[in-house]
């Protein structure tokens, strides 16, 4: 795997957990809109069904704890990059993969707080993918 598929990677992996927040969301107000629970005069047995509402609340539960491991991972993939970025020698190489990765800034963005043009921020980028696949290629050898 090369660097810009290692980063983009963790792009993916971010827009997966939005994703899973976002149905959360949606499960959430689910169960505030929820009925009220009808009752009957029969009385229902001990090993009556779950109703909606516990079904729903159990997979909120379930999908919580599964964006959190998610999180915690994807900080710790982060972090791993951020250490291999560390390493690149070059600030302008640096800048640009932080700006671009991390905090998701367009090229525009990012030419104009460079102070480069957006050729020579493409081209930039260009030299820290490539320094990054050295970095990492050196790391994992």
């Amino acid at each position: 795997m090369n660097a810009k598929e290692y980063l983009r990677g963790l792009s993916r992996e971010e827009a997966r957990i939005k994703a899973k927040k976002e149905r959360l969301s949606v499960m959430r107000d689910l169960a505030r809109s929820v009925s009220s629970p009808s009752f009957s005069d029969l009385p229902k047995g001990k090993g009556s069904e779950p109703s909606r509402l516990e079904e729903t609340i159990v997979k909120m539960l379930s999908l919580e704890e599964e964006i959190k491991h998610d999180e915690d991972e994807l900080t710790e993939r982060k972090t791993e990059a951020l250490d291999y970025i560390g390493k690149i020698k070059e600030p302008d190489y640096q800048t640009v993969l932080i700006s671009r990765y991390f905090k998701n800034e367009s090229w525009e963005e990012i030419s104009l707080n460079m102070f480069y043009s957006l050729r020579w921020v493409y081209s930039l980028h260009g030299y820290a993918l490539e320094e990054l696949d050295r970095v990492i290629n050196e790391e994992c050898s």
